[in-house]
């Protein structure tokens, strides 16, 4: 493994739930993303499972490159350990002209067939990510001690799902929400817990990232005929869990 974090990035994952890493790519490594976006932006579909930009790296080898970036492992490694497992990725992709955003949520407790649901986010930046277009927002310290704060279903809409999954009104102090300002090639790692969301897009630019989930192996996976794991470093534990290879 690689030291890529310094140990105060490492510091700051801990403490604060997440932590920004400047200028982590090359615009040569994500332009393959950012060229299957542009081919796929405006795919219609109906079933989430049909939708293009999720799980991209199952099938399109330069997305699955990315996602298993020795760079991007030895980081992960460095917050949750040597033995790493390819989760979920989504091509996340707000078009600008208002729109809409992401309610407060975390991502964890919304993963009910992994336990437990202790995971790291690389959120990378394809576009620049500010205010005016709806960049990330976090309450920093709220995944602390991994706990559950009560998410439910909506009725709502937002930019990932016609039925928004959100934090009850009350459980989140608004007045905390940090920001996560980034620019192309950039990238935030977050914990599972952690409470974020987003503004809708009020720019005229679009905001667009690759989201990466990674998992320990010694979490428990349930498996799903229309979901993959891929083991990407370190060893399997016997947990009964079944891992792919790209393409199978």
């Amino acid at each position: 493994m690689g030291r890529v974090l310094p140990d105060a990035k490492v510091r700051t994952f801990r403490e604060k739930g997440y932590v920004t890493v400047p200028r982590f790519f090359t615009a040569e490594q994500i332009q393959a993303v950012d060229d299957y976006l542009v081919r796929n932006a405006d795919v219609k579909w109906t079933d989430k499972n049909d939708d293009p930009l999720r799980e991209a790296h199952y099938l399109h080898r330069p997305i699955y490159d990315i996602c298993t970036l020795p760079k991007l492992l030895d980081a992960v490694e460095q917050l949750i350990g040597p033995d790493l497992v390819l989760l979920y990725s989504h091509i996340i992709n707000k078009k600008p002209g208002g729109g809409l955003g992401v309610r407060w949520h975390q991502d964890g407790p919304y993963w009910p067939r992994i336990e437990p649901k202790i995971a790291v986010s690389a959120w990378i930046a394809l576009d620049d990510a500010d205010v005016e277009n709806g960049c990330m927002q976090v309450i920093p310290g709220s995944h602390a001690g991994h706990v559950d704060l009560g998410q439910s279903e909506t009725a709502d809409r937002d930019l990932i799902q016609d039925h928004a999954i959100a934090l009850p009104d009350g459980v989140v102090d608004d007045s905390k929400a940090e920001n996560v300002i980034l620019r192309r090639g950039d990238v935030s790692f977050h914990d599972s817990y952690i409470v974020h969301g987003s503004q809708p897009n009020r720019s005229t630019r679009r905001r667009a990232a690759l989201v990466v989930r990674f998992v320990p192996s010694a979490t428990r996976i349930q498996p799903r005929p229309d979901r993959k794991q891929y083991l990407v470093r370190g060893r399997p534990v016997e947990n009964g869990n079944v891992y792919m290879r790209f393409g199978e």
